[in-house]
């Protein structure tokens, strides 16, 4: 399945970075519609809609005649995940919703470095034959606790700095950002599947847990496919929901 981020589910993303970076507190009164508006160059209707979807999700709430705040941080919570809950709509990022609930995450690099002759990441990357990726292969941990085991894979000719940068501090979307080819098309696919022999030893699984495998390809604003990750997420942290829709 293939789908374009709308221009509301964009802004909704950069209000979620805004709060996981500390610029908007819990308790604290993010900007009015009218300045988000200005600010963007977007209209009322596109910002309202993203609030909207946010005191849905529980990020945000609002007071009449007062403002909309930033929701109080709560512990120890349990994600869900979500297809999408409107056409087009997909959920914010993963350290974002982490860093909501008030829990530290976390980000330990296992492999890192260029990777040739792969056929079958040339093919998900849709390189040519001998083409270079960048291999980025990370464990995601919160509160200290391994949840996810992630495969990355990235075009090396889009990113030829990349290996300068430490991804157990940096956001590597935003580091894509910054060099004009962050992913904002995505295919995704998922299925359930019991713990294999080369994640569980570095994930703390045992022979009869579960994990929700994931498949993410991402491309950029000019069609270029700029990452092939699979990702391992364990099942006792997360709820994915799905919305089917008869037509």
């Amino acid at each position: 399945m293939e789908y374009k981020i709308p221009l509301y589910i964009q802004l909704k993303q950069l209000i979620l970075e805004r709060i996981a970076d500390g610029e908007y507190l819990p308790g604290e009164k993010i900007p009015s519609e009218r300045e988000m508006a200005a600010t963007y160059k977007i209209n009322r209707m596109t910002v309202k809609n993203a609030v909207n979807s946010l005191v849905e999700d529980g990020i945000l709430y609002k007071e009449k005649n007062v403002g909309v705040f930033v929701c109080k941080k709560k512990a120890n919570r349990l994600y869900t995940f979500r297809n999408k809950e409107k056409e087009g709509e997909v959920e914010s990022s993963f350290s974002a919703k982490i860093q909501l609930s008030g829990q530290s995450i976390e980000s330990e690099v296992l492999e890192k470095g260029m990777v040739n002759n792969r056929k079958y990441v040339e093919y998900k990357l849709g390189l040519d034959e001998g083409e270079s990726a960048y291999a980025l292969h990370r464990l995601r941990k919160v509160n200290r606790e391994t949840i996810s085991l992630e495969y990355c894979y990235v075009p090396a000719k889009f990113f030829p700095d990349i290996d300068d940068h430490n991804f157990e501090k940096a956001s590597l979307y935003a580091y894509m950002e910054k060099q004009n080819h962050l992913p904002i098309v995505f295919e995704q696919k998922m299925i359930v599947e019991k713990a294999r022999r080369p994640f569980m030893k570095p994930m703390g699984l045992k022979e009869d847990d579960y994990v929700y495998a994931l498949e993410f390809i991402g491309k950029d604003a000019e069609g270029n496919i700029v990452e092939y990750t699979q990702s391992y997420l364990k099942c006792d942290y997360s709820i994915y929901q799905f919305l089917i829709e008869s037509k």
